[in-house]
């Protein structure tokens, strides 16, 4: 008995072992395209947010608008995976994304998705009306070398409350169908969006500089804050 327990134990002890080592992989952003999923319908979506080719002028699908995205209706057969989208919408919400399959289950913020929650009018507060935009953690460092900071808190210093031109890949992300306005079965307090269709991961990110209420919209920074923070960036 105590020999059973004994090898039980040191099983556990080797998974756990294994878990930090691929978070440790994560933390110096070895953790691969899959992320740490054993489920191959999970893994195959890790590796498509995973993607860093960029998305062109002739890649943007013009008929993906934000006031498209807020369609009524079961959206689920609406656009396909993978198509480039580009859209105007005004930035209610940014939040780590913490940790998932997809980051290895890290523990840093920085291998963490930043979640960017998107409304069509500044005045539009229910969440239920939110469309959801990723930036991940390799694009992050993609973006990086070129000095553009898009950590979490500096995206949420430089674009929350402020109209924004988001660019990226559309993808449906399944889990969020029974949450989401237009695909749930039941409508309740659970509604987070408005759409499963989200923009994952984002490419390029910029001010929407022509609208007269940026500034007056926006939150006032703390002096010093983000500094490094800059309007756009795409990286290849």
């Amino acid at each position: 008995m105590a020999r059973r327990i004994a090898f039980v134990s040191l099983l556990c002890a080797a998974a756990l072992a294994g878990r930090a080592l691929l978070a440790q992989g994560a933390a110096t952003g070895d953790c691969p395209p899959g992320g740490d999923a054993t489920k191959a319908s999970l893994k195959q979506w890790n590796e498509a947010t995973a993607r860093l080719d960029d998305v062109s002028d002739d890649d943007v699908d013009d008929t993906v608008t934000m006031e498209a995205l807020e369609e009524p209706g079961d959206d689920r057969l609406r656009w396909q995976d993978g198509e480039g989208v580009e859209i105007t919408a005004f930035v209610i919400a940014v939040r780590d994304g913490g940790a998932a399959s997809s980051n290895c289950h890290s523990a840093r913020s920085a291998d963490h998705d930043t979640i960017l929650e998107l409304v069509p009018t500044q005045d539009m507060i229910d969440r239920a009306h939110r469309i959801h935009a990723v930036v991940t953690p390799r694009w992050r460092r993609a973006v990086a070398a070129d000095r553009v900071d898009w950590s979490t808190g500096a995206l949420r210093a430089h674009y929350l409350q402020r109209w924004v031109i988001v660019r990226g890949w559309l993808l449906f992300d399944s889990p969020a169908a029974a949450i989401s306005l237009h695909t749930a079965g039941l409508l309740g307090p659970d509604l987070a969006r408005a759409s499963a269709w989200e923009i994952h991961p984002v490419t390029s990110l910029e001010l929407q500089e022509d609208v007269l209420d940026q500034q007056a919209a926006a939150p006032s920074p703390l002096p010093g804050d983000y500094a490094r923070s800059k309007t756009s960036s795409s990286a290849p």
